[in-house]
């Protein structure tokens, strides 16, 4: 396969091992994951103001936490490597990562999390029905973050 991306990006759920996107779904692309890193607002720093000064009263614990964030996956599915029905491998792709509890792993970052859908999804751009090699379905889907970064 030509894809650049291969092997950066890993997925299962449950107990699966796991395995590389571009694997599991012949015809996908990872264009890019944003905000993997991204790190919430703290969740249990407290500030009091007071109307009558500049200073305010601050409760901050031991160990802070943060709230989880949402990442952004893009991608592409299409058949120019592989004669592939590129809307079945669309339906695949996004079932899963709307109906499961996923760990997807960034090889770029070397860390894991766990995530679910929560949101709706539609495709960005879908090109079906030309000759081969000229079908593809662009998207975007946003996943939120359940677990810390490990």
């Amino acid at each position: 396969m030509s894809n650049i991306l291969s092997g950066k990006y890993y997925i299962k759920k449950g107990q699966e091992p796991l395995t590389d996107i571009t694997t599991k779904w012949n015809g996908v692309t990872i264009l890019k994951i944003d905000d993997f890193l991204h790190r919430g607002k703290a969740k249990n720093i407290y500030t009091q103001s007071w109307i009558n000064s500049s200073n305010e009263d601050v409760f901050m614990p031991d160990v802070v936490f943060f709230e989880n964030t949402d990442i952004s996956i893009s991608f592409i599915i299409r058949d120019s490597d592989s004669k592939i029905d590129v809307l079945a491998v669309h339906e695949s792709f996004i079932d899963y990562l709307m109906t499961n509890r996923l760990t997807i792993k960034s090889m770029y970052i070397g860390k894991s999390a766990d995530f679910v859908c929560l949101d709706d999804y539609k495709p960005t751009t879908t090109i079906l029905n030309r000759s081969e090699g000229q079908n593809y379905i662009l998207g975007t889907i946003k996943l939120h973050r359940v677990s810390s970064l490990a």
